[in-house]
């Protein structure tokens, strides 16, 4: 947190918004909309703790918001209103959005790339609104591209391009608006780009080539970890919906739905599946790297919780208030096994 707070503050006390600082020094590891935002912050309201969380907390909220968007517009209030709490519920997401990092930054704006996909694939949208979602889904995309890099392009095409092979549904692509889409991305992504370059040389060859292909291939950032690295991750992510997954995955491949030729929960299924592959095979882990799934697990979690008897709920509330008792009685014990002099 330290890092991105001081930052933002030596963006905000130099007035210098293209090349980013830390501790004088130049710092081209990361792009710098969550930056920006942070420093705006601190010109409303000053400098602080609460202040360089602010745009964190912005971004949990603003994807919680689009996910029961989506959510509603292809299953209806109910299921929105579960969504949103399963996504409040999902302690990764939650503690992400107390705490200054761009990972939940990146979370947020793809939550709103992921919902304005949906929401312009549903049957019943005109012409005006699917553009519109469309062009939402292109914006909050190179907001995404400006928080954290390529990795804003890369994740939803990679699930574009999967679920068209796999559903066999070429239809989706007449719906994305790409020329003006893309045009808008690039009118809101590319002019930092080109000022950062042509005020630093050394940027494009650092930015793109080390912090990108040699951070996925290699582990020059040391942040290995194995192929089962996220799975512990996973369950602590998700953890008092946990019981559901299985299901709410199993049912979102079939998606047996008749809305339209378009499987909004295939499609979901296929966004967590593959960006947590995607990770998982990276040489490059940190544990939030996976926050950009949860949108998708709420949507698919939600739509499960209304189909399982009460029964199962029941049963599933019983566990996790067990769970709840035995680590609030642990809790004072915690602090006995604190020992400062170990590393």
């Amino acid at each position: 947190e330290g890092r991105y707070a001081e930052i933002a503050r030596e963006m905000f006390a130099t007035g210098d918004w293209v090349t980013i600082r830390y501790n004088g020094l130049k710092y081209f590891e990361k792009p710098p909309f969550a930056l920006w935002m942070t420093a705006l912050s601190y010109h409303a309201f000053g400098v602080g703790e609460w202040q360089a969380r602010l745009w964190a907390a912005i971004s949990g909220a603003l994807g919680l918001a689009m996910t029961m968007w989506a959510t509603r517009r292809w299953f209806g209030a109910r299921v929105a209103i579960l969504a949103g709490l399963v996504l409040l519920a999902a302690p990764l997401w939650n503690i992400g959005s107390h705490f200054n990092s761009l990972d939940i930054g990146v979370s947020g704006a793809l939550a709103c790339v992921l919902a304005g996909m949906l929401v312009a694939q549903h049957p019943q949208a005109t012409p005006s609104s699917r553009r519109n979602a469309m062009w939402i889904a292109w914006g909050a995309m190179a907001v995404a591209v400006l928080t954290k890099g390529l990795i804003g392009i890369v994740l939803p095409g990679l699930v574009l391009v999967f679920y068209t092979l796999l559903a066999r549904d070429w239809s989706v692509w007449r719906r994305l608006h790409a020329a003006s889409g893309a045009l808008l991305l690039l009118a809101l992504a590319a002019p930092w780009f080109v000022l950062v370059s042509l005020r630093n040389p050394e940027f494009a060859q650092f930015f793109f080539i080390h912090e990108h292909f040699a951070r996925f291939t290699s582990k020059v950032h040391r942040r290995a970890g194995g192929w089962w690295y996220f799975l512990p991750i996973l369950v602590f992510a998700i953890l008092p919906w946990l019981m559901y997954l299985p299901h709410a995955l199993a049912s979102g491949w079939r998606d047996e739905s008749n809305h339209s030729s378009f499987r909004p929960r295939r499609f979901l299924t296929l966004w967590a599946v593959l960006i947590f592959l995607f990770f998982s095979v990276s040489n490059s882990k940190l544990p939030s790297y996976i926050a950009p799934i949860l949108p998708a697990l709420a949507l698919l979690i939600a739509h499960t919780l209304t189909r399982v008897g009460s029964r199962v709920l029941r049963w599933n509330a019983l566990i996790l208030a067990a769970g709840a008792a035995a680590l609030i009685a642990y809790a004072p014990y915690v602090t006995q096994r604190a020992n400062e002099n170990t590393p």
